[in-house]
C-alpha cells in the first residue's frame, strides 16, 4: 500500500497517515523498494511439505480415471503398495478434493413422458 500510494504522488506524511504508520516506517519501506531489495512476492510459510506429491497425485488420479467406484480406503491401500513413505485415507480424501474429485452418488429418477416435457 505505502508504493503504491508513493507511486500515485502522495507525500510522505499522506501515505504515512493512509497506512497508519510512522514517516520513517513510509521512507524505509519506499527506499527499500526503490533500490530494489523489497520483492513482490508473500514469504513462505513454515509448514511441512505434503505427504503425496505431484508424481503420486498423478498416479491417484489414474487410478481414480481406471475405476471410478473404488472407495478412499481402497485406493490408501493401492498407492500404499510398494511405497516407501504411507499415506493415511484422511490425507488421500484430502488430495482428491484438493485435485477436484469430488464423490457424487447417481440417483435414480423416473423419466420424462410426452405430458411432463409438455408442461
Amino acid at each position: 500500500m505505502i508504493i503504491g500510494f508513493r507511486a500515485k504522488g502522495g507525500s510522505i506524511s499522506e501515505t504515512a497517515n493512509f497506512v497508519n504508520c510512522s514517516r520513517a516506517a513510509v521512507v524505509k519501506v519506499y527506499r527499500a523498494w526503490q533500490y530494489g531489495t523489497i520483492q513482490n512476492q508473500r514469504r513462505g510459510t513454515c509448514v511441512a511439505p505434503r505427504a503425496i506429491d505431484d508424481r503420486a497425485k498423478r498416479r491417484l488420479r489414474r487410478n481414480v480415471r481406471a475405476n471410478r467406484c473404488t472407495t478412499v480406503e481402497q485406493l490408501t491401500t493401492h498407492m500404499n503398495q510398494g511405497a516407501t513413505k504411507s499415506v493415511s485415507s484422511t490425507t488421500v480424501q484430502r488430495t482428491l478434493l484438493r485435485m477436484g474429485l469430488r464423490s457424487r452418488r447417481l440417483v435414480n429418477a423416473p423419466a420424462l413422458t410426452r405430458q411432463h416435457t409438455r408442461k
